[in-house]
C-alpha cells in the first residue's frame, strides 16, 4: 500500500513495527532492506502471518557491525535478545519482549537487482516486489517450505507475474536455475496436507490449497516437457 509516496505498513506486530523503528535509528541501516516473506505480506500482498524480519545488504563487512549494533539498541530499549548465529555474511538473533518474540536475520544479497528499495513510512527501505518475487522462486527451487509456495501462488494468481517470465527473470539472477529441476522442486507440494488446518501457516485471506498444489504439479509437468537435466 502506498501513502504519500511511502510504503504503508499493513498486519505487522506492534513488536516487529517497535524492532524496525530501532533499527531505522542505526546510520548503517540505509544499506539494508526489510525483504522476504514479511515484506511480501506487510507492503504487497497482506496475505498472511509472517514473523520474522529478514534485513539483507549487499555489504558483506556491515553485517556484523551492524548486527551487533542493533543487538545493543534492542537490549537498551528492554529487550531480551539471544544470538542464535553469527558469521561474516549473517547474523542471526531473536529478540524477546513480554514474552513475545521475533527472529531477525541479517544477510548477504546478491548485488544483482531489477528495481531499488523504497523507503517505507517506518524509515527502512522495503525490498521491489520483482526482486522478492524472483528470490521466492529461487527459494522454492532450493527448498520446499509450504509458505513459499504460498507467496509464489498468491504472486501469480493475482496477477502480478506470470509463471513463465518469472521463471526468466530469475535465471538472469541465478543462471543456474534448470527447468527439470525446478519441476522436481514444483512437484514436492505433493506431500503437503490438503487441509489447510493441518499447515504451520496463518492465512489473511482465503485459499484453495488443493488448487495451489494441482497448480504447481501442473506447472512440474509443463516444465518437464522441456527435456531432461541440463548437462
Amino acid at each position: 500500500m502506498i501513502l504519500n509516496g511511502e510504503k504503508k505498513l499493513v498486519g505487522l506486530s506492534n513488536l516487529q513495527k517497535e524492532i524496525l523503528k530501532i533499527f531505522s535509528k542505526i546510520e548503517e541501516q540505509e544499506n539494508f532492506y526489510l525483504t522476504g516473506g514479511t515484506a511480501l505480506s506487510a507492503f504487497y500482498l497482506h496475505h498472511r502471518l509472517s514473523e520474522d524480519l529478514d534485513l539483507f545488504t549487499p555489504e558483506e563487512p556491515l553485517i556484523n557491525i551492524v548486527g551487533e549494533r542493533f543487538r545493543k539498541n534492542l537490549e537498551s530499549e528492554n529487550f531480551s535478545v539471544n544470538t542464535i548465529r553469527r558469521f561474516s555474511a549473517f547474523f542471526e538473533m531473536v529478540a524477546t519482549k513480554k514474552e513475545e518474540g521475533v527472529r531477525i536475520q541479517l544477510a548477504l544479497d546478491s548485488p544483482f537487482r531489477f528495481e531499488e528499495p523504497e523507503v517505507a513510512e517506518i524509515g527502512v527501505k522495503i525490498d521491489s516486489l520483482i526482486d522478492i518475487a524472483t528470490n521466492k522462486l529461487l527459494t522454492v527451487f532450493g527448498r520446499a517450505e509450504v509458505r513459499d509456495f504460498v507467496d509464489l501462488f498468491f504472486l501469480i494468481k493475482e496477477g502480478y507475474f506470470k509463471l513463465d517470465e518469472l521463471i526468466e527473470k530469475s535465471r538472469e539472477k541465478d543462471p543456474g536455475l534448470d527447468d527439470y529441476y525446478l519441476a522436481v522442486a514444483f512437484n514436492k507440494v505433493k506431500d503437503f496436507p490438503d487441509e489447510l488446518n493441518k499447515l504451520p501457516i496463518i492465512l489473511y485471506r482465503k485459499l484453495d490449497f488443493i488448487k495451489l498444489k494441482r497448480f504447481f504439479q501442473e506447472e512440474a509437468m509443463n516444465l518437464l516437457k522441456e527435456g531432461e537435466p541440463k548437462r
